[in-house]
């Protein structure tokens, strides 16, 4: 069972759910593409290899040292690491983006129903209300804008008092569809 102040949260919430089921689509897209390449081995061509190897600066760890006998000769160890640089294996975890995955969907979901839910109860309302509604939660304006969109909308002036009766029938209406009582 829903109250006034439940609809009037859902209406300011609106944009931001909006907001936030795109960026979640965005981001199981994002997991979607790493799952397919998750485990997979890119194995350079002989060349490619060499040629990384060579041109790479070199490693902090390849100084030369005092008292090592660590050969900083780069033919050297390209010699030596040749075949640990040659394959490269993507070892994203599978099972965490699985689990990132999951997480998403569910998100998405509830975001759905939140969004869908307030459409839903605007479909039903007047023109005029769904006008004051939208401006005054939905945009976050104070009464004297709304009253200004409202005669920019449809070149009527109504005061204040008549734009909030408006917003409280709507509130009323949109409780009957959500709590889906009976005209």
């Amino acid at each position: 069972m829903f109250i006034k102040e439940d609809i009037e949260n859902m209406l300011r919430d609106f944009k931001s759910n909006e907001a936030k089921r795109t960026e979640s689509e965005l981001q199981i897209e994002e997991i979607e593409e790493a799952l397919c390449y998750a485990g997979t081995v890119y194995e350079e061509s002989k060349d490619e290899t060499i040629e990384s190897m060579q041109l790479s600066s070199q490693a902090i760890s390849d100084v030369p040292k005092s008292k090592t006998n660590k050969v900083s000769d780069k033919v050297f160890n390209t010699l030596i690491n040749y075949e640990k640089n040659r394959r490269y294996i993507n070892k994203i975890d599978r099972e965490e983006l699985k689990n990132q995955l999951k997480k998403l969907n569910n998100l998405k979901y509830d975001l759905d129903k939140k969004i869908v839910r307030v459409k839903n109860m605007l479909n039903q309302l007047s023109a005029e209300q769904r006008i004051v509604v939208e401006t005054y939660y939905m945009e976050r304006s104070k009464w004297d804008y709304v009253e200004k969109v409202y005669y920019e909308e449809f070149e009527i002036h109504k005061n204040i008092r008549q734009l909030q009766r408006y917003k409280e029938e709507a509130l009323e209406s949109m409780l009957k569809v959500v709590n889906l009582e009976m005209s």
